[in-house]
């Protein structure tokens, strides 16, 4: 059975994240837990952690709910404003077998990608289910390896 970690922002109802978790489940059992990082209101020059928690939350809560009709044991929680701490917070707690994200890139970012920041900093597949073509990206040793999962 694999074990999916799911992050993503306010693409948690995008069409290619709710294809993905589709074909996984209906081609083997596979568990998901959702993790929607705290995302504060780029609209303005200050936010509020209480409010961006309650986006969050309520992200987190539509996410769940269309999720649950695929595989009823899924589980999230909101995480924190940074995604890769987001995601050390959840490999803490459960193991996974893959990294998935759905993460929309804030158009002011000048650094790498979140997907590429993830892809360094953890040894386990990672799928962006947002690019043109999902690729897989596993960490083995000192070189990446790419395989389409699609």
């Amino acid at each position: 059975m694999q074990r999916y970690l799911v992050v993503a922002d306010r693409a948690v109802g995008a069409r290619e994240l709710k294809d993905f978790v589709r074909t996984r489940n209906g081609d083997e059992r596979a568990t998901f837990h959702l993790v929607v990082p705290t995302t504060p209101d780029t609209r303005h020059l200050t936010w509020e952690e209480s409010e961006a928690n309650l986006v969050a939350r309520r992200r987190l809560a539509d996410g769940l709910e269309w999720m649950r009709e695929i595989d009823p044991e899924v589980d999230g929680e909101v995480g924190d404003v940074d995604p890769l701490l987001a995601i050390e917070d959840a490999l803490r707690e459960t193991r996974y077998d893959s990294i998935v994200l759905a993460m929309r890139e804030r158009p002011h970012r000048r650094r790498i990608s979140v997907a590429g920041r993830v892809r360094q900093a953890f040894r386990l597949p990672v799928v962006d289910v947002l690019e043109s073509s999902p690729v897989l990206y596993a960490r083995t040793g000192s070189t990446d390896v790419m395989r389409r999962t699609a």
